[in-house]
């Protein structure tokens, strides 16, 4: 095998059969096909057909019913789910630009930076501290997980800018 045919789909090699047209009328002892012959409808042996049965009118019937219940219930889930899409359009738009802000600070502050991003207390936006700064409000019991519990009032941040 070469390596640029790893993973590479290839159709198993098959003969064309002629079972559409061609068909077995006698077999040997094993199995195999020892005389075959044009499909006509004098030696058709497909039997197939007899076990297939047309449905009875009822079951047509609960067919119909079944399919219009299910088109119906199945529209009445989807208007739910755009209603509830909808209205936590908002919030989702919040939440998704949370994130993308989240997991772009990692470039912009990293362990070693002087600065830090806390998320405000509403969830709309952040707020750029000192480290030290955020530490002290930390130690007030402002800050837990990078967010505010409670938005700090200006003077609170200005006093946390001032060493003990």
């Amino acid at each position: 095998a070469r390596a640029d045919e790893y993973g590479r789909e290839t159709e198993a090699p098959t003969l064309e059969t002629g079972e559409s047209v061609m068909i077995c009328t006698k077999r040997g002892p094993l199995g195999a096909c020892s005389k075959t012959e044009y499909r006509t409808e004098a030696n058709e042996n497909d039997k197939a057909q007899q076990y297939f049965q047309k449905p009875t009118e009822l079951v047509k019937r609960k067919d119909r019913e079944a399919r219009v219940a299910e088109d119906t219930e199945g529209n009445v889930l989807v208007e739910r789910l755009k209603k509830q899409s909808e209205d936590n359009f908002e919030k989702n738009e919040q939440l998704v630009r949370q994130r993308t802000q989240l997991n772009d600070a990692g470039a912009n502050f990293g362990p070693f930076s002087s600065q830090v991003l806390i998320q405000n207390a509403n969830g709309d936006g952040f707020k750029l501290l000192a480290n030290p700064q955020a530490m002290r409000l930390k130690k007030q019991g402002l800050i837990e997980n990078k967010k505010f519990i409670r938005q700090p009032t200006q003077e609170e941040l200005d006093a946390a800018l001032e060493p003990d």
